[in-house]
């Protein structure tokens, strides 16, 4: 994904909704393309449960991007 591309996509958002990085290394690793999202995600009881960053968030809606699955 180009930075182009990134802008037009987040200008279709709601500015006032969270987003959030998928990370599977703690911020480290090696470097990834953008694949995908932001797409809308729901917090679950698992997202608060393995992510501190969750706490307290369950059943709000955020974006979530990263490089996707495979």
């Amino acid at each position: 994904m180009t930075v182009e591309d990134l802008i037009k996509r987040l200008k279709t958002l709601d500015k006032n909704r969270d987003i959030m990085i998928l990370d599977g290394f703690n911020g480290e690793g090696y470097p990834r393309e953008i694949n995908l999202g932001p797409t809308t995600h729901i917090i679950t009881k698992e997202d608060e449960k393995e992510c501190g960053d969750c706490e307290g968030k369950i059943g709000k809606k955020i974006y979530i991007m990263g490089y996707g699955v495979y």
